[in-house]
């Protein structure tokens, strides 16, 4: 069976037109000063929807480029299934270690940064899960 991830036409069209409104809305918040202050290491928010419209036109133009077709079978949908749930099963137990030293020591961090380290340690942690169970099985 070919892959679900084929970049079609009308996909394109649609990235496209996000990319085009992310554009339209990071020049309208730094024409209007809104979110001025500092923001994961840009001076705007503007100017992080700017960055994020055109990462999203590279990696769409990658995608759109190489085109290769992927065989996803049951074996792979079982592992990308584990890999989540596992993934899943050990945000709890961090989002509970977290809250357990918080109370004992209070988390000065500020609350962006934190979410972005949480994030990627998630990502981080659902590729080595993908990769460990792919192995077993």
């Amino acid at each position: 069976m070919a892959s679900k991830k084929i970049v079609t036409k009308k996909g394109m069209i649609y990235r496209a037109v996000f990319v085009i409104a992310l554009i339209a809305l990071g020049l309208t918040l730094n024409f209007y000063s809104i979110g001025s202050s500092d923001f994961f290491g840009y001076s705007t928010v503007g100017n992080f929807l700017i960055y994020i419209a055109f990462i999203m036109i590279l990696v769409t133009a990658v995608n759109y480029f190489k085109k290769r077709d992927r065989i996803i079978d049951e074996r792979i949908e079982m592992v990308r299934y584990k890999a989540m749930t596992l993934t899943f099963m050990a945000s709890i137990v961090a989002a509970f270690a977290i809250m357990i030293l918080d109370g004992i020591s209070p988390i000065t961090m500020r609350y962006s940064t934190f979410a972005s380290y949480a994030v990627c340690a998630a990502l981080i942690f659902y590729v080595v899960a993908y990769k460990v169970i792919e192995r077993k099985y």
